[in-house]
């Protein structure tokens, strides 16, 4: 059960680093010197696509801060759960 729910954890980090690409996308069209930082430090990533959720899409930041979450919980449970 455990390599179950770490499988799902796996899942929501491949949804994280899609959301991340897709708002790196964004930055680098606004500016390379912002998307070299976006892309050096993903927090910087993620609180410009909070600040700019109208340019990236609402649904993209939601799926991004839903599968962080999601996954931290996931992780957390899994690892109590095989140890």
């Amino acid at each position: 059960m455990g390599f179950l729910i770490l499988g799902l954890a796996g899942l929501c980090s491949i949804v994280s680093i899609v959301c991340w690409i897709i708002v790196l996308i964004k930055i680098f069209g606004e500016s390379v010197g912002k998307g070299i930082l976006g892309l050096i430090c993903a927090l910087y990533a993620f609180i410009w696509g909070w600040q700019n959720k109208d340019q990236v899409g609402g649904n993209v930041m939601m799926a991004w801060t839903a599968a962080f979450i999601i996954g931290i919980i996931l992780n957390v449970l899994a690892r109590s759960m095989t140890s």
